[in-house]
């Protein structure tokens, strides 16, 4: 356990936010904290990753499944932002089949969505998409508002 996480302040910890930018900050994160999963009122969990079909640090609807939403107590709140890039996905759409067959995205409360993002910023074999709670705290518009792939086509336009 890292020196500056306090062992003995964890069993006190009822709300927890983790906030990982890669799938190893994830796992580390979730292998650190997975103790007090059970002892929770709300947790809250962001991401932002790239990850494969499968490997060590891959991340699934199966992952989050088993590793978080099941160790939470059933009156457990909790919110996702989970922003994943799934390499040579992006024909079978493998991991984004996998969230929607999940039982944490079929439930009332709270409501969790999973919508397919475009992959301008990723290149061509990246499936995008992101999981998330609603409400949701962060904006979350469609990205291709604002992709450069728009913005070269409105520059194109002649608006004689």
């Amino acid at each position: 356990m890292p020196d500056t996480v306090d062992a003995h302040l964890l069993r006190y910890l009822s709300r927890l936010h983790i906030d990982c930018a890669d799938s190893r900050s994830f796992h580390q994160a979730i292998a650190l904290f997975s103790s007090v999963f059970d002892q929770l009122s709300h947790l809250s969990l962001k991401l932002s990753a790239s990850t494969f079909i499968s490997g060590p640090l891959s991340i699934s609807g199966d992952i989050i499944q088993q590793l978080c939403i099941n160790r939470l107590k059933p009156w457990t709140t909790y919110a996702l932002n989970l922003s994943l890039y799934v390499e040579n996905d992006l024909e079978e759409k493998i991991i984004f089949n996998g969230f929607l067959k999940m039982p944490f995205v079929h439930r009332q409360r709270p409501r969790v969505h999973v919508q397919e993002r475009a992959n301008w910023d990723f290149g061509h074999p990246y499936h995008c998409f992101t999981v998330y709670t609603s409400p949701c705290n962060d904006k979350m518009l469609p990205t291709v508002l604002f992709s450069s792939d728009l913005k070269r086509y409105v520059e194109n336009i002649s608006f004689e």
